[in-house]
């Protein structure tokens, strides 16, 4: 990776995605327990071992009967021979003129090919093991009425849950009905996080004057929760360059180091020159906003390579660059199949105008109105107005060669939510 020649070049936001996700890569695979297992990205395809269901099963409580005795016979009282639970396996062999009480997801017994639900019969439902011995059907069914085929759910052999898949509560019960118990994933990669700057403080510790609680920490850190990675939250770090180092040096085993803050400008910003120190720099600086200040290098700290993510001072402007640079590489350290927001057509309620030919990204609301999406636009863009982020559920994009998008036009909006 070589660093760039001129970092007052600002790099276009597709090709700064293009060099960041290019370093990354399939963290190693780890067995957990299921239980253990939701929000992990599985690390191997998944098949079925077996049927499943396993045989043909009830899908009511009812009778098991055969359809020709009640149609072609004109049989409509049976003569029960038994009863099959949903725990039983069927013993009897159904003949002409007879019915089996059945629960549900109880074996569907030989001879029976369909089933008549309680409440089309005198019987009604029963409890315990007991059953009538006969029974009047009221009201027929159609063949094959109220039976569950083996298999029709998932055939043996077939794909369950694809390499790539995020586990959620309906894939975990998937997995615990084929009686999978260590689930093959993707670890979870370690991002390490540091605020930096004398005028911030932690939540909960005293406040001189002139300074600010830190919301950056707890905004990024939270995302990348949220996107599945683990945090590791450091406190803050003043305007020195040895604190800076040393708070760097501690996250050696980290498997990406996010700084918040120190890559502008400013007297006091230092985390590019403890990047030039300890490694290199990519690029400092995107053609897009908000969002400009951000830089992308790769340290050596002692031995270890890691690599680096400065994020810009402003919130809006961090959490910006978070959902375009940093949440998909985390998805993609997960093995994860779609690592990328998805996007949308709205038509916006206000202007955008571009007066600087960057490409940005504006924060706004989507609602739906006849079957059309609409971007209602915070009133105030500014990258320090925390409100407009609460606001939000997506950020509408003017392109760096559009120099207003009008009211009522459409535009692409990349969905924050869901």
């Amino acid at each position: 990776m070589k660093p760039e020649k001129s970092t007052s070049k600002l790099l276009e936001v597709k090709k700064a995605q293009e060099i960041i996700f290019s370093n990354f890569s399939n963290l190693n695979s780890i067995d957990l327990p299921l239980i253990d297992s939701q929000n992990y990205v599985l690390s191997k395809d998944i098949f079925a071992p077996f049927n499943l269901p396993e045989k043909d099963n009830s899908a009511m409580d009812g009778f098991a009967i055969k359809y020709k005795d009640i149609i072609d016979n004109k049989i409509t009282e049976l003569k029960v021979v038994g009863r099959v639970g949903a725990e039983n396996k069927s013993e009897v062999y159904l003949n002409k003129g007879q019915a089996i009480r059945i629960m549900t997801g109880g074996e569907i017994p030989k001879g029976a090919d369909s089933v008549v639900p309680f409440e089309n019969t005198d019987s009604g439902p029963m409890r315990g093991l007991n059953y009538p011995k006969k029974v009047t059907i009221n009201t027929p069914v159609n063949l094959g009425d109220n039976i569950r085929e083996a298999g029709l759910d998932y055939k043996k052999g077939s794909l369950v849950l694809k390499a790539g898949h995020l586990l959620n509560p309906p894939s975990l019960g998937v997995l615990a009905s084929f009686g999978i118990n260590n689930v093959p994933v993707t670890r979870k990669p370690v991002i390490s996080v540091i605020s930096t700057g004398n005028e911030v403080v932690m939540p909960g510790d005293e406040r001189k004057p002139g300074q600010i609680y830190d919301s950056n920490s707890f905004i990024i850190s939270s995302a990348i929760k949220e996107s599945g990675g683990e945090v590791n939250l450091l406190n803050i770090v003043g305007d020195r360059k040895e604190d800076i180092e040393s708070a760097i040096l501690s996250c050696r085993n980290s498997d990406l180091i996010i700084s918040i803050g120190g890559v502008s400008k400013g007297d006091f910003d230092l985390i590019k020159d403890v990047l030039l120190e300890k490694g290199e720099i990519n690029f400092w600086g995107i053609n897009m906003k908000p969002g400009k200040p951000l830089a992308f290098g790769r340290l050596n700290l002692e031995g270890e390579n890691v690599f680096q993510i400065g994020l810009p001072g402003n919130p809006v402007s961090a959490y910006v660059c978070f959902e375009l640079f940093v949440r998909p590489i985390i998805l993609k350290m997960m093995g994860a199949n779609d690592i990328m927001r998805k996007k949308i057509k709205a038509k916006l309620t206000n202007d955008i105008t571009n007066t600087d030919g960057r490409r940005m990204y504006t924060r706004v609301k989507i609602l739906e109105e006849n079957n059309e999406f609409i971007a209602e636009i915070y009133n105030n863009q500014n990258s320090n107005i925390l409100s407009s982020l609460v606001f939000a559920d997506g950020l509408a994009i003017c392109p760096e060669d559009c120099k207003v998008i009008k009211s009522g036009d459409e535009t692409e909006v990349i969905l924050l939510e869901g």
